[in-house]
């Protein structure tokens, strides 16, 4: 079945984690890239786990998962070593209304978490539909070597170029082809690879570090 990719806003929403070890370690990595209220549940977590608690990114209820916890939560994910428990979860989750994963179990998923290449607001996710987790994995390491760090800053100011112009210019398609033409970044084409990017214009000055030029010539484009 083919899935319906789209980025949550998980921010005004509470989200749920049950588990406290390595994976759930991840997930509330993950969610907490966007979310400001999750909360933990679990007997035993992680030492980071515990320290995001000390800094009041989470909140953590250090006991074994009962019926009714799931209530009230837009977003529930479970990742303890029981699969029992991760399916009841899971079943709770749904019938509240919330969206639901059991990691690591693909017949009792809401959604599959892609894997991730994150520059800022710049972000590639990759999936499989839960088939194979190790290929998403590869290809997000081949894709972190061709979109670096500069795209964080390439992207930002993309979007206060995107603000700008929508206060000045109608909503025209002379607009949508200004926009097009500061974000458009032509392939250079070597002997063995595809540099993104090419070899001139801003984001290759911010690759290389000069982004006062790259200022200057953003201002003239």
């Amino acid at each position: 079945m083919s899935l319906y990719p789209i980025f949550l806003k998980l921010e005004g929403h509470k989200v749920l984690i049950v588990g406290g070890g390595l994976i759930a370690e991840q997930k509330i990595e993950a969610v907490l890239r966007s979310a400001t209220d999750v909360t933990v549940v679990s007997p035993q977590i992680t030492p980071r786990i515990r320290f995001w608690a000390h800094q009041g990114r989470i909140k953590y209820q250090g006991v074994e998962f009962r019926p009714g916890m799931t209530h009230g939560y837009f977003l529930v994910i479970s990742c303890t070593d029981s699969e029992e428990t991760n399916r009841t979860v899971y079943q709770e989750a749904r019938e509240n209304g919330a969206l639901a994963n059991a990691v690591d179990d693909p017949g009792y998923c809401d959604f599959y978490a892609p894997a991730v290449v994150s520059r800022g607001e710049f972000q590639i996710a990759i999936s499989t539909g839960g088939n194979s987790p190790a290929l998403s994995q590869h290809v997000r390491k081949q894709l972190e070597e061709n979109f670096g760090p500069e795209y964080e800053t390439w992207t930002a100011w993309l979007g206060r170029m995107r603000d700008v112009m929508r206060k000045v210019l109608p909503r025209t398609e002379r607009r949508k082809e200004l926009l097009m033409l500061l974000a458009l970044c032509k392939p250079v084409k070597s002997s063995n690879k595809t540099i993104h990017g090419g070899n001139h214009g801003p984001l290759e000055k911010i690759r290389a570090g000069n982004e006062a030029e790259a200022r200057v010539e953003r201002a003239s484009a």
